[in-house]
């Protein structure tokens, strides 16, 4: 009896060993996910933040992929491990991922939670190692490796995350975690060889350059190299000819005098191997690009803001010091990589939050990624004491004594010494504002000229433009037609970095770079702002032919992120070619009123720019005799100006031009008050005439009246008149007349339309003659 005791108590206390060790953690060996099911493998699919998912069928299985029209985009898949699988982490983590290659050009990435430390960059970590993950198009599974080398997978990636999945165009079917080294890691590292067919080809003489994989750090260089050298097929079958990179001065020189050129010497490896140019968008003085040897150190200054008198990490202009770094890290540069023969454009960012030539002007994001958070916003940033220097040398110098500057504006101030830059609510008079407008935009055209021109010294041959961007209020600092003036004047041109999708939205941003170009001489480029819709990209195409501009940048997500995007661009970069418009018709961009109001002008030529095509015309642009270049000048918004440019435009309808008035801008006036220009614009002498609408220039009526006396304007050719003819009303299709006698029509509508008896489907760019 007691012996069977013993034999089942034995046989209990074994069976309670063998549940032990079943109900023991498994470890992270054998996780697994898969689109197919079951669930319960230890790693789950997560949703939310920029990970929505769908399923889909792909290649005769069922897998997930990233979800398009989701507000953030949806452009990673998100997963967690079971916390029972993890509890006895080692040394690496493999994931072996299968996924499909959909398209080409792309490449399958993995970031994972590490425990280098606590930092964002740990928390999204890089896999350390890859083996395969490209998208060459040819429609098959795939399988691609990673390797995870300090893995602590404490769920701090968005949803809660260990790792998260990204590409272009995402489509996985299964994932398994295991701690061995896969066996073929070598053979799965091997491109396969593709041929690549191009499926776009621009304009002779045209640039269509991709930006994106730009690095933060050194460490960020392995990842971004492939990841871009992953993209280049796809890049090249889609006509693009170079690929923008940001050059910052903290990757170039880390300590002072001592500059190390291997970051960027990878990236040009990879255009030497490909046949692909490069645009370097120089940046010194923005945030991110500050090496830690210069980042609040003796020397330094960022701007002051005026509103509250703290400092920015963004760096003032007027600091002399800056400006002596700057000469060497160009003078650097150049040297360095003159003669490498990959240089298509240098870019240069010469300050503000992101590198374009305007003032702090955003809010934090990515450009705190190195120093961290700083003070930034919309507003006046001319408080510093080499910006107080600044203003009051050239008071002096435009009044020669404060006497004068104390009668013009009225101010009880008794010496320059008591004068410092101020708000508008602060400005004793008009002119004193328009005086401190006037120095602090021209500081920004300086500052842009002495780079233009230092670059040139360094880069004799090749093409150098300048980065500028948003929409011109005077707090911007940006005066469009200075900047492509100065531009022209060592060969150059101009990059101007605010369109979106709406093709009003960004005809009213980018005319004033391109007429101030076409009548300087400058060469000009389009570049998003941001993010790009499907059917944005085409209207950006056409913006940019329809404009003469020679260069066109999107971001890489703009069109290889949805299928969409990238089937619109196939089928519509062609059309990127350089083409001549022919603008007759100019609007008056008033640049004082501006200056006085702020920029409430754009929204008075959106709607104008659905009725017929037309340039700008600033004060500047007048003054440079820009108005032999037009018939006719539109008036309608914007009342005062300088005498000066009433002068000029009251010679030039006397002359024989054409004035269209809306009258509800008010009589025209000097600053000073004097409104005797009015009768003498709008009641010529000479050759000319003046046509008046009573009424507002914002309203659908002014544009219908606009467009009616154009199209039957003697002054205008004939040409033109047709131009204006053939579209004239408001229905989101758009036309530009081009040499040699062409109509370039835009429909960006859902609908088909028929324009002079030929249809234009929906969404399309289409050509006409003239009747």
């Amino acid at each position: 009896m007691m012996h069977r005791l013993a034999v089942l108590i034995t046989a209990i206390a074994l069976m309670a060993l063998e549940g032990c060790a079943l109900a023991q953690p498994q470890g992270i060996e054998g996780s697994a996910w898969s689109a197919a099911g079951p669930s319960g493998q230890g790693v789950r699919l997560l949703e939310g933040a920029d990970g929505f998912h769908m399923e889909v069928a792909k290649g005769g299985s069922r897998s997930v992929a990233n979800k398009p029209g989701t507000q953030p985009p949806s452009t990673f898949l998100y997963f967690a491990i079971d916390r029972a699988r993890k509890q006895s982490l080692g040394a690496a983590v493999y994931a072996l991922v299968e996924y499909y290659d959909d398209v080409v050009g792309g490449l399958l990435t993995l970031e994972y939670d590490s425990k280098l430390g606590d930092a964002l960059s740990d928390r999204y970590c890089h896999a350390e190692s890859r083996a395969g993950g490209w998208t060459l198009g040819t429609k098959r599974w795939r399988m691609a490796y990673f390797e995870m080398r300090s893995p602590r997978f404490a769920n701090r990636q968005n949803c809660g995350a260990d790792f998260r999945l990204g590409g272009t165009r995402l489509y996985v079917r299964r994932i398994r975690l295991t701690t061995r080294r896969p066996s073929d890691w070598e053979k799965v590292s091997v491109v396969p060889h593709v041929e690549i067919k191009p499926k776009v080809k621009i304009g002779a003489g045209g640039q269509l350059i991709i930006g994106g994989f730009d690095p933060a750090t050194a460490r960020d260089v392995p990842h971004q190299t492939a990841a871009l050298e992953a993209a280049v097929p796809g890049m090249k079958a889609l006509g693009v000819t170079s690929h923008e990179g940001y050059v910052r001065w903290n990757l170039c020189e880390p300590e002072e005098g001592k500059y190390d050129w291997s970051v960027y010497d990878a990236y040009v490896q990879i255009y030497k191997k490909h046949g692909l140019k490069w645009v370097p968008f120089l940046i010194v003085g923005s945030p991110y690009s500050l090496p830690d040897w210069y980042y609040k150190k003796p020397g330094s200054q960022g701007y002051v803001c005026l509103e509250h008198g703290q400092e920015s990490d963004v760096q003032s202009l007027w600091n002399p010091t800056l400006k002596r770094h700057v000469a060497r890290f160009i003078k650097a540069f150049c040297e360095h990589y003159r003669d490498q023969n990959v240089i298509e454009t240098i870019l240069l960012g010469v300050t503000g939050n992101y590198g374009e030539a305007i003032y702090v002007a955003t809010g934090n994001d990515w450009t705190a990624d190195i120093h961290g958070p700083y003070h930034t916003h919309s507003g006046f940033w001319a408080g510093d004491p080499y910006a107080v220097e600044s203003f009051r040398l050239w008071l002096i110098r435009k009044y020669g004594g404060f006497d004068r500057l104390r009668d013009a504006w009225k101010t009880g101030a008794s010496s320059i010494a008591e004068i410092k830059p101020f708000l508008k609510r602060d400005a004793p008079n008009e002119r004193a504002w328009l005086d401190f407008c006037d120095w602090y935009i021209g500081s920004m055209t300086e500052w842009s000229r002495w780079w233009l021109q230092e670059t040139r010294k360094h880069f004799p041959k090749g093409d150098i433009q300048l980065c500028t961007g948003g929409h011109a209020p005077p707090e911007h600092g940006a005066d469009f037609g200075e900047q492509c003036k100065i531009a022209a004047e060592i060969g150059g041109g101009v990059r101007i970095t605010n369109e979106g999708s709406d093709l009003r939205g960004n005809f009213s941003v980018t005319r004033w770079v391109a007429s101030a170009s076409l009548q300087y001489g400058a060469r000009f480029s389009f570049e998003p702002a941001g993010e790009v819709n499907q059917w944005g990209v085409i209207g950006r195409v056409y913006n940019a032919t329809a404009s003469g501009a020679n260069g066109l940048h999107y971001y890489f997500p703009n069109i290889f992120g949805s299928d969409e995007a990238r089937a619109n661009f196939e089928r519509w970069g062609n059309e990127f070619k350089q083409r001549k418009p022919v603008v007759e018709i100019a609007v008056y961009y008033p640049q004082t009123h501006v200056k006085l109001n702020g920029n409430d002008f754009l929204q008075y030529v959106q709607p104008l720019r659905d009725r017929f095509d037309f340039g700008y015309m600033s004060d500047g642009m007048i003054a440079d005799g820009g108005l032999k270049r037009v018939k006719a000048l539109i008036l309608m918004h914007g009342s005062v100006s300088e005498a000066a440019t009433w002068s000029r435009i009251a010679d030039w309808v006397a002359a024989g031009g054409l004035i269209i008035y809306a009258d509800g801008m008010g009589r025209l006036r000097s600053v000073e008050g004097d409104d005797s220009w009015h009768d003498r614009i709008l009641k010529p002498s000479g050759k000319g005439r003046a046509v008046t609408y009573a009424g507002h220039g914002l309203s659908a009526e002014f544009r219908e009246f606009a467009a009616k006396t154009l199209a039957a304007a003697p002054e205008l050719s004939a040409a033109t008149r047709a131009m204006v003819a053939a579209d004239g009303v408001e229905d989101t299709v758009f036309v530009t007349l081009c040499e040699p006698g062409e109509l370039l029509w835009l429909n960006h509508t859902m609908q088909s339309v028929t324009k002079l008896g030929k249809p234009i489907p929906s969404w399309s760019i289409a050509t006409t003659g003239l009747q």
